[in-house]
């Protein structure tokens, strides 16, 4: 147990984020905007749009062995921990499908059975909870599925969800997540990749840092996060 006094909790410092979208639409392209030494676990090897980043380190994973893969990045995320700011995880959605996938071979269906899912809720949970207690920026990607939800008093809506097990756990200890969208500026017709930080009907979202907008540029979430943390210090 840590007891804090409120006064002098820095809410931005050592942020965690999920951000969701499509493929395609420019996750990866964030970690561009990190400031510090970024480690990245690239599960489906997208990584590409990286190239020539001094200050990024990645983190390839053997998609058929994602149980012990996920080990081995952790022992060596805590090895170079002293020298890493941001931990990337690009991106939970498919480390999922991996590890169904994975766990079905060894069946005798070819299927995963009832029990892998329970497992993996659990593996992912604590993964990001583990992640949390390490004191750094961690920035989650994930895919983004629709969802029908039924009104209580009738009828049906859709959705926009992180494609993740375990969510509504997940979501209750990540302070930000934001859905990655393209929208067409009504004035100039240009396309503008933007995250949506409140929740909607039709969007499922989270802000529990900045508090006092509703969306905000691709490429400025993560700078507005760690220009927070620089006045919070006093830098």
């Amino acid at each position: 147990m840590n007891i804090l006094n409120a006064k002098d909790i820095k809410k931005f410092d050592n942020w965690t984020a999920l951000i969701y979208s499509e493929p395609g639409k420019g996750k990866t392209s964030m970690v561009k905007s990190l400031v510090g030494n970024t480690l990245v676990l690239s599960v489906d090897g997208m990584y590409h749009v990286l190239s020539g980043l001094p200050n990024v380190t990645i983190y390839t994973m053997d998609s058929a062995q994602p149980n012990d893969e996920l080990g081995n990045f952790y022992r060596y995320l805590i090895k170079h921990i002293d020298k890493i700011d941001n931990v990337v995880i690009d991106n939970l959605s498919t480390y999922q499908k991996y590890w169904l996938n994975a766990s079905g071979k060894v069946t005798k269906s070819g299927m995963p059975e009832i029990k892998d899912y329970g497992i993996i809720d659990r593996v992912l949970f604590d993964f990001v909870a583990t992640l949390k207690k390490l004191k750094k920026n961690i920035l989650i990607f994930a895919h983004e599925k629709k969802v029908e939800i039924n009104h209580e008093g009738g009828g049906v809506y859709t959705q926009f969800q992180p494609d993740v097990r375990a969510l509504d756990a997940i979501m209750g200890i990540v302070p930000i997540v934001g859905r990655l969208v393209i929208v067409t500026d009504g004035e100039t017709q240009k396309e503008e990749r933007i995250v949506v930080l409140q929740p909607t009907q039709a969007t499922r979202a989270k802000d529990q840092l900045i508090g006092n907008i509703k969306t905000i540029n691709q490429m400025d979430l993560l700078p507005t996060l760690q220009n927070q943390i620089i006045k919070e210090r006093g830098d």
